[in-house]
Parts: C-alpha cells; sequence; structure tokens
C-alpha cells in the first residue's frame, strides 16, 4: 500500500511538472501579448526586445515538455533466445511467471552482463500491456546455481506481477522531460528557470526513486516465497562478488591483449571467466567478496536498497524448510548447447573498436600480451638511458655495459618517481626488471603462460627463476653494480 501511494505521489509530481510548464509557457505567451499591444506602438526595440527575452526563456520549456521523445524500445547487446531452442530456459521462466502470477515475457534475452532485468512497452499510459521483455546476464547463468537463478528470475517476475514496468516508461520520460528543461536552461543562462525546476526536479527524481526501492524489497518477498528465503538471500550475496570479478576478468584478462591487437576467442571468451571462478587460488578473495562485499554509499536517489539491507529483510523471514545444501546444480545446465550459444552472446557484444583485433587461444593471448607488456614497461629505463647516454640503447647487453662503465647512478637519476622519497637506485631496480624479463623471454629461458589464478604467470626455466631474478636485480643496482649474476642468467655456461 505504501509504495502504491508513493507511486501516486510520483505520477502526481509528474503531472504537476506539466502543470507548471504549461502554465508558465502561457504567461509568457500573454505577457508578450500584453507587450506588443500595449508597448508594441510606442516601446519599439525594447518591447521586441522583451519579447525576444521570453522566447529565449520559453525554448528549455518546449523541448521539456513537446520534443523528448518517449525512449526506444532497443534491446541491449545480446542475443535472444526461441523457446525452441532454449525450451527448458523458457519452461523455467513459465512456470516462475504462473507461481508469481503474471504474464511470461514475450521475450528472452541473453546479455553480457551481471544483470537481470525486465521491460515492458505499454500503451496509453501503462492502461494496456505491451510487449515484455526478459534480460538474464550470462554471468549470472556461470556464477548462480539454479535456485538462486529461481530467485533472480522470480524477482524481476515480480516486477510484472506489481505493475512496476507499466509506468516505468512514463517515469523515465518525465524524468528526461525535467533534465532536458534544466540542462537547456543553464547552458544558455537562465537561472531563473533553470534553478526552478531543477529543485522540483531533485523532488520528482527523491519520490519516483523511494518506490523503486520499495519495488525492489517488494520483488525480493517473491523470490524469497517462489525460490525459498536462504536461496534469495544467496543469490543476493552472489551478486557484488560475480560484479567485482567479472569487472576484474574484463580488465585484466579479456582485455589483456588489446594493446597487442588480440582478444580471447568467442568460443572462449565465456569458459575463462567459469575458469577464473573456479580457480583454487582464487576462492579466498572470493568468498571475501561474498561475506563482505564493497561498502555503498546510499543517497535518497539510489535506485535500489543496498544489498546488505535486502539481505537483512529476507533473514528476518521465518524459515522455510529450503536449506542451501551445496549440492545444487549449477544455473548454466538449463541452457542447452550452451558453449555455443556462449560463444554467440561473446560475438555479439564485441564493439566496434574490437573489430580490428585478433581473436585468439588463450596460451597464444598470455604469451604475446605478456610480452608486449614487457615492451611497454621498458620505455621507462630505455628512455632514461637515452637522455643520459645521448644516445638509443641497442639491446639490454647495452644496457649492462653502460652499467659497467659506471653510468648507473646517472641514468637512476633521471627515471620518473611517484614519490621523491624513493631511492633512486630502488627505482632503478624496478625500472631494470622488464628488461631483464624481456631479455628472458626472448631468449626462452621464460614464458608467458595462461594461468587463472595469477594475471601474465611467467614460468621460467633453467637457472632462471624468480629467486634468481630479483638477486641478479640487486646486485645490478648495489654498490658497487654487479651485471655478473645478469649475464649468467642471460648466457648460463653448458652444464657440468
Amino acid at each position: 500500500m505504501r509504495t502504491s501511494v508513493r507511486a501516486v505521489q510520483a505520477l502526481t509530481l509528474l503531472a504537476g511538472f506539466y502543470v507548471i510548464a504549461l502554465g508558465f509557457l502561457a504567461a509568457l505567451v500573454l505577457m508578450d501579448v500584453e507587450i506588443l499591444t500595449h508597448l508594441g506602438s510606442d516601446g519599439g526595440t525594447g518591447a521586441l526586445k522583451l519579447v525576444l527575452l521570453s522566447v529565449l526563456v520559453a525554448i528549455p520549456l518546449i523541448r521539456g515538455v513537446f520534443l523528448v521523445r518517449r525512449p526506444k524500445d532497443e534491446p541491449p547487446p545480446g542475443v535472444t533466445v526461441t523457446e525452441e531452442r532454449q525450451p527448458e530456459l523458457w519452461a523455467r521462466v513459465r512456470g516462475l511467471a504462473e507461481q508469481v502470477g503474471t504474464r511470461a515475457p514475450d521475450e528472452i534475452r541473453l546479455i553480457p552482463a551481471v544483470n537481470a532485468a525486465v521491460s515492458e512497452n505499454p500503451r496509453f499510459l501503462g492502461l494496456v500491456p505491451g510487449h515484455r521483455r526478459m534480460l538474464i546476464g550470462i554471468p549470472l547463468l556461470i556464477g548462480l546455481t539454479e535456485p538462486q537463478l529461481d530467485a533472480v528470475l522470480a524477482h524481476e517476475l515480480g516486477h510484472y506481477s506489481n505493475k512496476d514496468t507499466r509506468l516505468a516508461g512514463i517515469t523515465v520520460r518525465g524524468r528526461q522531460s525535467l533534465i532536458t528543461v534544466v540542462q537547456h536552461a543553464r547552458s544558455s543562462g537562465r537561472a531563473i528557470t533553470a534553478n526552478l525546476f531543477a529543485g522540483y526536479a531533485k523532488l520528482y527524481i527523491r519520490v519516483s526513486e523511494s518506490v523503486g526501492r520499495r519495488q525492489e524489497l517488494s520483488a525480493d518477498l517473491a523470490a524469497a516465497r517462489i525460490a525459498g528465503r536462504d536461496h534469495a538471500a544467496d543469490a543476493l550475496r552472489q551478486l557484488p562478488m560475480l560484479d567485482a570479478a567479472y569487472d576484474f576478468y574484463l580488465d585484466r584478462y579479456a582485455s589483456v591483449g588489446w594493446d597487442a591487437g588480440l582478444l580471447p576467442l568467442p568460443e572462449e571468451f565465456y569458459g575463462g571467466f567459469r575458469s577464473l571462478l573456479a580457480a583454487e587460488g582464487r576462492q579466498e578473495e572470493l568468498d571475501k567478496l561474498r561475506r563482505e562485499p564493497p561498502a555503498q554509499e546510499t543517497t535518497p536517489y539510489d535506485s535500489h536498497p543496498p544489498i546488505s539491507e535486502r539481505v537483512a529483510a529476507l533473514e528476518a523471514l521465518p524459515p522455510d524448510g529450503r536449506t542451501v545444501t551445496g549440492l545444487e546444480r549449477p544455473a548454466l545446465a538449463v541452457l542447452r548447447e550452451h558453449d555455443l550459444l556462449l560463444s554467440a552472446v561473446a560475438a555479439a557484444a564485441l564493439s566496434p573498436e574490437a573489430a580490428g583485433k585478433r581473436p585468439v587461444p588463450w596460451d597464444e593471448l598470455a604469451r604475446t600480451a605478456g610480452r608486449t607488456a614487457l615492451v611497454k614497461d621498458c620505455t621507462v629505463m630505455a628512455n632514461a638511458a637515452q637522455t643520459a647516454l645521448g644516445r638509443p640503447l641497442t639491446g639490454l647487453d647495452d644496457l649492462l655495459g653502460a652499467i659497467d662503465a659506471g653510468w648507473l647512478d646517472t641514468i637512476a637519476a633521471r627515471l620518473p618517481r611517484t614519490d621523491p622519497a624513493t631511492d633512486p637506485r630502488t627505482a632503478a631496480r624496478q625500472a631494470l626488471r622488464p628488461h631483464l624479463l624481456l631479455a628472458l623471454v626472448d631468449a626462452g629461458r621464460a614464458r608467458f603462460t595462461q594461468s587463472w589464478d595469477q594475471v601474465l604467470h611467467l614460468d621460467y626455466a633453467g637457472p632462471a627463476g624468480p629467486e634468481t631474478v630479483q638477486s641478479a636485480l640487486e646486485a645490478l643496482t648495489a654498490t658497487p653494480p654487479n651485471t655478473a649474476p645478469t649475464r649468467a642468467l642471460l648466457h648460463p655456461g653448458p652444464a657440468a
């Protein structure tokens, strides 16, 4: 009931905006008529300037009231799945819709995001139902169990049942109208108009978003009723972890070869995310994200309550006997031929900038991206050495020769340091590392391999290893510098 009252308040405020705007326009028109009637003959250019000023004031209102179009019903990048190709997923959604007490969506679209959502395209101010679309993020299918997926889908279907989607389009359009008025008024220097409607916009958004937050809590109750309290709470706990893990995966794995012009193969793209979530070396940090999700700053303008608040509300419900056993099937099991489908979603999600990149297997991506990263990191020392020596370096052996000749401190003094207190030789040791690692890679004594426990993992061969590399770098920057350990790593003698 409180949500319904708040929704009525939001719609009343939206209607009030149009009433105020139209009244403002009417007042301007009447003022212009008065000016032209009484001052037109005597006022001359002064009357015309007043009319022109009123027109300038009216422009942002006209744009906001009459020129803001209804948002286009364009789906995000992804793949729409038919009931014929994915019968189990559709049967699951239809069954959940029946339990929630609402009409099933007309379209199910799989998207490359840690998100699930529903939309509706109704007519006549939401009075006539329209096309319903459900979006399901592939990372959710990878990271959730079947009961957790049921909770997420029941939550979204609860928005249909509660009629939340009927008025969403009107709310969005009203918000955009208010923003348009304020932006155009401010950009054209009409402060009075901007300030008047900016205050009204803040009030409208606060009320409409408070409605949205209550709708989310109400939809959570539908999720708990259908899928079980514990599964619904667990699904919510998974969301911040999956969101953080997916961002990390995109930034540190999927995009690691971007500068080298490489991308993962579409058929291996989501397999990589599955491998990251399953990696033994990642479990501790993933578990911590589940237990302690990143803190959320809350404001009256948030569309969703904090995850912690939603979990607490679910856990306050009485137990329903549907406990988490750890034996639940992964949600991905509801998809038929999921590898092909995930590959299609990955391909559909590629940005135009990715068109010029070459898809390669993960091992090749790691090798090439790792070497490219080392080459880039080598520029720091190379630039400092060129400035000090007055000539470019021709390789690590040339740099070692310069160190033997006593140039280390001169070069180190020209290295950039974010912290002025950093010892120049410590900075030199950090800048020398990529040169030594690159030389080892090119000599075949080290190799980048794909690892889900560590980004750009480097495997060593022969005498080279993390300890010997560190020892060689420390010798290079010792007093006096000693290049012998580094030369031994690069040119090892025959085995005894």
